[in-house]
């Protein structure tokens, strides 16, 4: 088994990697910036290494690491350009340097299908991707670069994997289910389209599998990509379903038309703009076309090369998060 430093350990999808790598029997150093969630780790028996992967020299970090799974990221549908440059490229890149430098014999990549983002429908995405000549938001234009910085370090003799999660939720989400939950409270959703649209979602611990098999040996470090979802579309309607039931709430839909949903959402990411800060708002253009448009994506490649299959149903992930939500929300 290998030494595998794990970035972004005290995130979401990051602490879910390293639970599974470790439990796998790999040597895990986890590493982050919240010292109270690395502190609880360390409390666990992980080795924990504090670091800002932006301003720190990072030399030490990797030091003695066969592989680095790199999944801190900013991640958010908003925010200025500049936050998400520093955080997903320079950092990435950063990272990569001193992992080529240190003779590191495989680094696994978290990107994210948000590349594939469009104002239309679309299935059964795969791969192969071109960029767009204007990106819906900065997370998106800035995963993309960071790929770009990982096929560059390839070419010089890093070995990498990419994996593009889709939605990815479960236990400790702080983003997608939580987001919808907080429309929700409200008492009543829009349904963009009538919920028509076929969405692909990703529990976290079928991603923290995918990672992984990524680590193996068998499989291609060429700086290739690989989609990762459930393998389970369905209509967003069905899917909010699931998710209100196993929550027992009584949520009324609304039926919203997409271009009443983007006219209302430019409206209000206008009113973000002016207002001091540029706060958050409650709907954007892509929160409608990801509620609103379907994606779906093709993960033969995944199946066939890194022998993934889901091993954890949507349901079930529901279920697993319902069960986390209530013990945890503070509503």
């Amino acid at each position: 088994m290998a030494r595998v430093l794990v970035t972004g350990a005290t995130g979401f999808i990051g602490s879910h990697v390293l639970r599974r790598l470790a439990d796998a029997g790999h040597d895990v150093v986890a590493s982050g910036r919240d010292r109270a969630r690395l502190d609880a780790l360390e409390r666990d028996g992980v080795q924990v290494a504090p670091a800002d992967l932006v301003s720190e020299a990072l030399e030490s970090l990797v030091d003695g690491a066969e592989a680095v799974v790199h999944c801190a990221a900013l991640a958010s549908p908003w925010g200025p350009r500049e936050a998400f440059v520093r955080a997903n490229v320079e950092a990435t890149g950063r990272l990569l340097d001193v992992a080529r430098r240190a003779g590191v014999r495989r680094f696994v990549h978290l990107s994210s299908p948000s590349i594939y983002f469009q104002l239309r429908d679309q299935r059964d995405i795969p791969e192969a991707f071109a960029p767009p000549e204007r990106w819906i938001n900065a997370y998106a234009e800035t995963k993309w670069l960071s790929e770009e910085r990982v096929r560059d370090a390839v070419e010089r003799g890093l070995p990498a994997v990419v994996l593009r999660p889709r939605a990815v939720f479960g236990e400790r989400d702080q983003a997608i289910f939580p987001r919808l939950l907080a429309l929700a409270r409200r008492g009543w959703f829009p349904m963009i389209g009538g919920g028509k649209a076929m969405v692909d979602v990703t529990y976290v611990g079928n991603v923290a599998a995918a990672v992984e098999s990524a680590l193996k040996p068998h499989v291609p470090a060429d700086g290739r990509s690989f989609n990762i979802t459930n393998g389970e579309p369905m209509p967003v309607a069905e899917l909010l379903s699931m998710l209100f039931a196993s929550l027992r709430l009584q949520v009324r839909t609304v039926r919203l038309s997409r271009g009443a949903a983007l006219a209302l959402a430019r409206m209000a990411e206008w009113a973000a703009h002016v207002r001091p800060g540029s706060p958050e708002p409650r709907l954007t253009r892509y929160g409608v076309g990801v509620l609103g448009f379907s994606q779906t994506l093709d993960i033969r490649a995944a199946r066939q090369q890194l022998g993934y299959a889901p091993h954890v149903s949507v349901a079930e992930g529901i279920e697993r998060f319902a069960r986390w939500w209530v013990a945890h929300d503070p509503h």
